[in-house]
């Protein structure tokens, strides 16, 4: 008797380990609660902190440029809004004296068409409907690669997420656009390049993808994307002028300046250079670095796309690719390994999961809480490794029929 109720605990102990945080009922459970507390955190934040008189606190909130290059755009010149003593005057008119290392307006003019109707409201107002609406696109993104509620809430539990929200940014609407072109690729190959072609406002985070096209022969997506990267550019010069893009290049070169000189900044990149500059290593070492492990990925991901295997794998090992070839990439872009894990959970649904690989992709979402030195590489690694693993054998696994989702209700 005593043996069988032993082995009866036994029994019960192993599949709570294996399942006990993979059941679709219990990862929305987890989930919200995480998500609640973030939601808590952040309206005290907001509320008390960044929000204080109607106006920004002077703790360096990063929407205040976004909101501030809209409002340049619609009442000034372009130019004012790429000219670092313009943009830190207004600055300092809005919120004090500058005591932020990023000051001035940098990305392609294209952002622009994005932001500038933020500018007709209010700051308050328009973060509100900056974090929304990107927050939609994020999340449509989520729903397009697993169209279930569990993945939504979970989508909103990575740190990246929270930081995206305190900070204001456009994480949301990267890893959205890039989500879903790759959702869209197999079923709507135009749409899909409509999205490449806007993702363009961050290149560096496709540098890739014409590779995965090419090795793909994905013709019609590769022609969509460069009919809407030309419509794109041309939108932003018709909208803002031709001196847009002249005075893009010439804030970029001296962005680009700023980022190898000034120590501080090199500690909040993420990417393999920051990390090397953060340790004082030389610049010509760390982009000597950076382009040598973009190579290899580059190699990596043109393989990975000539192969006959899922698109699954394919959409993961590409979005994780990306973000580790981004030469400047930041806690808030980490929200792309959001969507390279759908695929993951995707594959793992329909041709069943390895064993304790739910334990390792739990594992790398809570890992993402450290998200400084060489822990946001590592977790791109060890994602990258799993789709190697799956990619490896995935000839010895015939399809199964769909499973319930993330384990035995």
């Amino acid at each position: 008797m005593a043996v069988s109720q032993s082995a009866s605990l036994e029994t019960m102990r192993r599949r709570f380990l294996k399942d006990g945080f993979s059941t679709e009922r219990r990862l929305a459970v987890y989930a919200s609660g995480v998500a609640l507390g973030y939601a808590i955190t952040l309206i005290w934040q907001l509320m008390y902190n960044n929000f204080r008189i109607g106006l920004p606190a002077k703790d360096c909130l990063d929407f205040t440029w976004i909101w501030l290059s809209s409002k340049l755009a619609l009442s000034s010149t372009i130019a004012q809004v790429y000219d670092y003593s313009s943009f830190s005057a207004a600055r300092v008119a809005l919120v004090g004296p500058p005591n932020c290392v990023l000051e001035h307006f940098d990305y392609p003019p294209t952002l622009l068409l994005f932001t500038f109707p933020l500018g007709f409201l209010p700051y308050a107002v328009a973060f509100v409907a900056w974090m929304g609406l990107t927050l939609l696109v994020y999340l449509a993104a989520v729903y397009a690669i697993i169209p279930r509620a569990a993945a939504i809430i979970a989508a909103l539990t990575p740190y990246p997420v929270f930081i995206n929200f305190l900070l204001g940014h456009n994480g949301f609407l990267t890893a959205g656009l890039l989500g879903l072109a790759l959702a869209f690729m197999e079923g709507r190959p135009w749409v899909s390049g409509i999205f490449l072609g806007l993702l363009t406002y961050k290149p560096q985070f496709g540098i890739l993808v014409p590779l995965a096209l090419v090795a793909s022969r994905n013709w019609r997506v590769l022609l969509s994307t460069t009919i809407a990267t030309v419509i794109f550019g041309l939108a932003a010069t018709l909208v803002f002028g031709f001196q847009a893009w002249p005075s893009f290049i010439e804030a970029l070169v001296d962005r680009g300046s700023a980022l190898n000189d000034d120590p501080r900044l090199s500690l909040y990149l993420l990417s393999v250079s920051g990390f090397l500059r953060a340790f004082s290593i030389s610049p010509q070492i760390a982009w000597s670095a950076q382009l040598a492990i973009t190579g290899v990925l580059a190699a990596t991901v043109y393989a990975v796309w000539a192969l006959p295997i899922s698109h699954s794998l394919k959409a993961a090992a590409l979005a994780i690719a990306s973000l580790l070839a981004a030469p400047h990439a930041f806690s808030y872009d980490f929200c792309i390994l959001t969507v390279a894990v759908a695929f993951l959970v995707k594959e793992g649904l329909s041709r069943g999961f390895r064993p304790r690989e739910r334990g390792v992709m739990f594992g790398c979402w809570a890992g993402l809480n450290l998200l400084f030195g060489p822990f946001p590489a590592a977790i791109c690694v060890v994602l990258l490794v799993l789709v190697v693993r799956r990619i490896l054998g995935w000839r010895e696994r015939a399809p199964d029929t769909p499973r319930p989702a993330f384990g035995t209700p």
